[in-house]
């Protein structure tokens, strides 16, 4: 039988976490449901799987909720669970960025849907930005992206500073797996000044959902913080796997039969695993 997963954030002020996290996890925890929820005073962050009605349980449950009744929940199957167990943390951020006073719910970048998503970004006058980490990058991006070499997200407002500060006023397309990085960079960089800020709507996982293959821009596979390790078009599994030795993500077709990357197989003298 076919797992469900289902990925999900939403920027809302919660005066009571606690509550949130108790009540999430009973619902969970009752539906056999495994993965890892965030929740913080900004919102709440996670993806989880389980069966196809549990996973429906759980969602009929969230949107309940007055906070969460336009909750965005994108969608996939796989044949086995991605997790392991079940986590519910409270958190002092849903994704962290390091900088306060940025504000998502209140203020953030004009979200574009993925049927529009070609036309901005194969304008020559926007710029393209991955917000996500650099090994994320290699994996997989949209042609003509930029890659600011981060390797966390922490990293992200000092590659703004540095630069993109004289092109405040040109257009900024931003995109990352699920929306919820591009949506909390947009909101800093339009507080920093910048005032033509784009995001891809449900980020790429909903883009490689929605766009056939013929008429996509992307290249390559989406990385996923899962035991599925990289997504394709259709949100299928790819054909990615982690290094056993440094959890690097390797392309199984390009490294052959070994389970290590190319760095660490060198730094072994060339031995497989």
């Amino acid at each position: 039988m076919a797992v469900k997963v289902a990925a999900f954030y939403k920027f809302v002020s919660i005066d009571d976490p606690s509550a949130l996290q108790t009540s999430l996890r009973e619902v969970c925890a009752a539906q056999e449901i495994k993965g890892t929820i965030l929740v913080a005073s900004e919102g709440i962050n996670g993806t989880v799987s389980g069966a196809s009605d549990a996973i429906d349980t759980l969602f009929a449950a969230v949107r309940a909720d007055a906070r969460f009744s336009d909750l965005v929940v994108k969608f996939s199957e796989t044949a086995e669970h991605p997790f392991q167990r079940l986590k519910v943390k409270i958190k002092r951020e849903i994704v962290t960025f390091g900088v306060p006073g940025t504000e998502p719910a209140a203020l953030t970048g004009e979200l574009v849907e993925p049927e529009d998503w070609n036309a901005l970004i194969s304008d020559p006058d926007v710029i393209v930005i991955d917000t996500r980490n650099d090994y994320e990058f290699d994996v997989g991006t949209f042609k003509g992206a930029r890659n600011p070499q981060t390797r966390s997200f922490t990293e992200f407002p000092d590659y703004v500073r540095r630069t993109l500060s004289d092109n405040r006023s040109q257009k900024i397309a931003m995109f990352c797996t699920g929306g919820i990085r591009c949506e909390k960079a947009s909101s800093y960089m339009l507080q920093e000044g910048f005032t033509n800020v784009y995001q891809l709507h449900g980020g790429i996982l909903r883009y490689l959902e929605q766009i056939a293959p013929d008429e996509s821009l992307w290249r390559g596979e989406c990385f996923v913080f899962d035991e599925r390790v990289a997504l394709e078009h259709g949100v299928r599994p790819g054909q990615h796997t982690l290094c056993v030795k440094c959890g690097s993500p390797i392309k199984r077709a390009s490294e052959g039969n070994s389970d290590l990357c190319e760095r660490c197989r060198d730094a072994l003298g060339g031995e497989g695993a």
